[in-house]
């Protein structure tokens, strides 16, 4: 069981291939313009076409950078390109990286209503209670990654 004293958990929206290269091993970060604090847990939810939570992922740890050193830090683990990378963070100064660990992908992927009735998928991230990611761990089977 998870200890919700270890972290938060997040929900994020992320594009099939982003969220199939994470579930591979293949992307071990998630670049993000704004993370979520102390979270412990990413919740993936694949946007369209998939329009699914297709597993999750423990956050080894979040680091907060200016992109050009979020590059050369993660560029290769990071499963975009330079310039696709380089757009993303177009605007913004800093910029933050949540090390993925531990994943988990959904054997069957389940509506987002399996964090919660009424919930929709974020622009970015929502947090998810502590007692709905546990039930979503017992939902549909799980392969470890």
């Amino acid at each position: 069981m998870v200890d919700s004293a270890s972290g938060r958990v997040a929900l994020f929206s992320i594009h099939p291939r982003f969220a199939d290269a994470i579930l591979r091993g293949e992307k071990r970060v998630e670049f993000r313009r704004r993370a979520p604090s102390s979270v412990s847990h990413v919740i993936v939810y694949a946007t369209a076409p998939v329009q699914r939570i297709v597993g999750w992922f423990r956050v080894d740890s979040v680091e907060a950078e200016p992109p050009s050193i979020l590059w050369q830090r993660f560029g290769e683990i990071g499963g975009i390109g330079a310039e696709e990378f380089a757009r993303y963070y177009a605007t913004c100064e800093v910029g933050s990286a949540l090390r993925v660990a531990e994943v988990s992908r959904l054997e069957r992927p389940v509506m987002i209503e399996a964090v919660g009735a009424g919930v929709t998928p974020p622009q970015s991230f929502r947090y998810v209670a502590w007692e709905d990611f546990e039930a979503l761990r017992g939902e549909g089977g799980c392969a470890a990654s």
